[in-house]
């Protein structure tokens, strides 16, 4: 397994069959997180990793953007379960956050290209230096 830099191609450039078969191409305009512990999550993508907050009603929804991810965080009041994925981000300066997580006894592993952490929820977040691609 090697990880490379992701094509800097402008994605008109990148040819596929899926591509080419879908006109016009889907755009993301949210990515919905539900939560069983709102205000905890909440903080930890917008005051640690800085996201911007778009809109929100409190602990019940909070819509922003991550490194140009639409994100919207829900409470699992209806039944949801809690969401799971792996999010990857990319920074140049990385110890900044790597220190706040540091201080607040969040755990830190490195495997390859990645600085890894969880969530509140043990979500897990893969920090690199930049965009990678495991092939």
């Amino acid at each position: 397994m090697t990880a490379t830099i992701l094509s800097t191609l402008p994605d008109a450039e990148i040819a596929s069959p899926a591509r080419d078969s879908l006109e016009p191409t889907p755009t993301c305009y949210s990515v919905t997180i539900f939560t069983q512990r709102w205000k905890e999550i909440r903080d930890f993508y917008v005051e640690l990793l800085g996201a911007h907050v778009l809109s929100e009603r409190h602990e019940r929804y909070c819509e922003m953007e991550l490194g140009g991810l639409p994100i919207c965080l829900r409470n699992s009041e209806f039944g949801e379960m809690v969401s799971y994925f792996h999010l990857y981000l990319s920074a140049k300066n990385r110890e900044p956050v790597l220190a706040e997580l540091r201080r607040r006894g969040i755990i830190i592993t490195t495997v390859g290209p990645y600085t890894n952490f969880r969530d509140p929820e043990g979500r897990v977040i893969k920090l690199s230096e930049a965009k990678t691609l495991v092939s």
